[in-house]
């Protein structure tokens, strides 16, 4: 398996598991038209085909976000979704960013990669404007904020 950022060709195969996980209610649904935007920010696993996808948002030069981490149904259980949330730490990192945050129903699975708990009144007013005004469950969120530290940058 092979992570890499992704590309534009990419972007239908990206939209179709982020809808399969959307479908389960593990993220919300994109757009073909917001994926193409934002290719910039996806990174992809690939093993003869893309089976894995999340995203790295930056909201400044200390805070980025990972979002619509998806991995397909058979390929889950496999720590695709692991490598790809570590890609995008490591990428955070390259980039001098000094803290990563996720909002997500699967607490345990980000506390295990070293994430710590937080209140979501912590994240950027950016992103409750930017994303979470548009979320079916605004302002009633199930999901919970986690952050990560990276290093001494």
């Amino acid at each position: 398996m092979i992570l890499r950022k992704a590309h534009l060709r990419d972007s239908p195969k990206i939209k179709e598991i982020i809808d399969a996980c959307a479908e389960e209610k593990k993220v919300l649904p994109r757009s073909q038209d917001d994926i193409e935007e934002r290719i910039r920010e996806f990174v992809v696993a690939e093993e003869k085909e893309i089976v894995g996808v999340s995203a790295l948002r930056i909201y400044s030069n200390r805070l980025a976000e990972i979002r619509t981490l998806c991995v397909k149904k058979e390929y889950r259980g496999k720590s695709i979704g692991e490598k790809l949330v570590l890609f995008n730490i490591e990428e955070a990192k390259n980039l001098g960013i000094s803290k990563v945050f996720a909002l997500t129903m699967e607490v345990s699975f980000f506390l295990h990669l070293g994430f710590k708990k937080i209140e979501k009144n912590r994240l950027p007013d950016r992103k409750i404007w930017r994303d979470c005004v548009h979320c079916p469950f605004f302002p009633n969120c199930p999901e919970e904020a986690v952050i990560y530290c990276i290093g001494d940058l």
